[in-house]
Parts: C-alpha cells; structure tokens; sequence
C-alpha cells in the first residue's frame, strides 16, 4: 500500500475548500462569529492576489509570497491589515502542514512589517463637558446615551464590551462591572465609582424591565447595539464641534488610561482595568503622557511642596536643601 505524499495530497484540493477546511477548525477552537468573519475576508483577500498572479496555494514559494502577494496587498491595503493577513496566513498554513497537506509552511518565518505607533488621541476637559452636555437628559435615549458615556470614561471599556454588557454584569455591591466576552474572549471585572455606580441605578429604574436582559436597550425595546452606539457618539461628536482629534467610544479608553495615570494609579492596576494581554501595551500610555505626567509631578512633587512650606530647610545662598 503506497502512502500519498504532502505534494499529491495538497494537488487538486481547491483554495475554497481549504478555507472551508480551516474555519472549521477555528470554530472547533471557539473562536467568535466576528473573529472567523474577519479570517474569511483576509483569506478573500490572499485568494484574489493568487489568482491574479495565477499562483497555487498549495505551491506556493516564500520568495512568491515576500515578492508578490504582500507587496500587491500593501498597494491596496494599509500596513497593519497586511499584518492581520500574514498572521492568519501564517495560521492557516501551519494548520495545513500539520493535516498534511503541504510539506511546510512558507509564512513561518516571513517577519511582520514594522508600524510605527499610531497616535493616541485623548478628550481634554472642555471637549469632554461639551460631549457630556449633548445628550437630552430629559429623555430616555438622552439619559441613557449620557450613563454610556459616563461609564465609557470611568472604566476605560471598548465599545463591543459595552455594548454586550447585561443586567447581572453590574454588581452594585461590590461596585464593579464584570466584561464577560473582552478582547480574545477574555472576561475581566473593572471597578464602578460612586456616582457611576448611582447614575446606572438610576438608569436601570427608568429602563424597567424588557423581554431581554442586555444593559443598553432601545425605545423599541431591542438591544442597543454596538453600530448604534458608534453613529450616536458620531453625531454628538459632531453637534459639539470637537476637530483635531479622532472622537469615538476609543477615545473615551485613551482618557480614562491618562486621567488615571495622572491621578496617580499605576499601570499594573491599569493594564487589569483596560484588559491589556501585555503590560508593553499599558506601558506605552506612560511613554505617551509622559510630558503630562511631568508637569504633574511638578504640581505634586513631594520634595517642592516640603521644601516650599519649611523653606528654613533650603540653603538660602546655595538654593539647595541644607
């Protein structure tokens, strides 16, 4: 009985068929609808540069892949979805080569691009008064849209965590908020402060109950969605006439990340908080703010303020500490 080689086994199964093939297996891994939605269309993408170079899958050289499809991608795409492209590539090939279908994988050791930090755009104090003071209040869409907002600033969460929060996420007891579903299907719990914390009972008395139990409903008593909630915070951006600066529900994120940086808190504390995988992704807020954080230490410095309120303490010739 003759064995059939990785070469005879990869010949004759059509690109479709192993996309079919691997998404298969990302959902035997539990990856999210959204996330094997996103893998379906990097994949279309690499397909399309296949075919309009007239290149297999199954035969195709790393030399083909360093100097043909990426560069074709990098024409249409920017740099950071190529690299979310070659990352599934490199996933999808090494599944292949472990089902036995190719003899290796050409996207192993092929490296990601470099980018350069986007970047991050914060609220000041006065754009945040501005977009605080947008909603109608005293409506229900308005004071609900002004809770979301609040809670936005004080736990730093993204629009999707926000969005799929329920009813028994909010523990008024213990003043946090647990995220069920964050980033890479993580769950977490982030802390609530006092007047948050009133200001969603509040909200959940005006909300009474409905057929569903997700936080956040509409006056038609649907869920209020994550797309929603992305074209509402545009358009109260938009009435409060907020320029230079990219305003949506992230930015709330990178406010919350500064503000509480400023304030004293740590980036470890902080890293739990926003649901950072790696403490380098927290890290770079302190890098960003880091004139910010100066000028607060200046405000706040331990040794100025002593020396300012026991000034016998300083040599008065010298202007040095005695």
């Amino acid at each position: 009985m003759t064995t059939k080689s990785h070469d005879d086994a990869a010949t004759g199964l059509p690109f479709d068929e192993a996309v079919r093939l691997y998404l298969m297996e990302c959902k035997f891994r539990n990856f999210s609808s959204e996330s094997i939605r996103k893998y379906r269309y990097s994949l279309k993408n690499f397909q399309e540069c296949l075919e309009s170079h007239q290149l297999e899958w199954s035969s195709l050289t790393q030399r083909d892949l360093t100097h043909t499809i990426l560069p074709d991608l990098l024409q249409q795409l920017s740099v950071r979805t190529v690299n979310c492209i070659l990352c599934i590539l490199k996933d999808f090939f090494k599944f292949h080569v472990e089902e036995q279908r190719i003899p290796d994988s050409i996207a192993a050791d092929t490296k990601l691009f470099k980018i350069e930090q986007q970047l991050i755009h914060t609220f000041s104090d006065e754009q945040l008064q501005a977009l605080l003071s947008q909603p109608d209040r005293s409506t229900f869409t308005g004071y609900r849209n002004y809770i979301m907002m609040l809670v936005l600033l004080d736990t730093g969460m993204r629009l999707k965590e926000l969005a799929g929060l329920r009813i028994k996420d909010v523990d008024f007891t213990e003043q946090i908020i647990r995220i069920q579903m964050g980033k890479g299907r993580k769950s977490r719990t982030v802390p609530i402060q006092r007047i948050c914390m009133r200001q969603l009972q509040l909200y959940l008395m005006e909300r009474g109950s409905e057929a569903h139990d997700f936080l956040w409903t509409n006056l038609d008593n649907r869920p209020f969605e994550a797309a929603g909630i992305r074209a509402m915070m545009a358009r109260y951006c938009k009435k409060a006439k907020i320029e230079g600066i990219q305003c949506s529900c992230h930015t709330f994120r990178h406010t919350m990340a500064k503000k509480y940086l400023l304030n004293g808190g740590d980036i470890f504390t902080l890293q739990r908080i926003l649901g950072h995988a790696k403490i380098e992704t927290t890290r770079y807020y302190v890098e960003l703010f880091s004139r910010d954080l100066q000028e607060q230490h200046e405000k706040y410095s331990p040794v100025e303020n002593m020396l300012e309120e026991f000034p016998d303490l300083i040599d008065a010739e010298e202007g040095n500490p005695k």
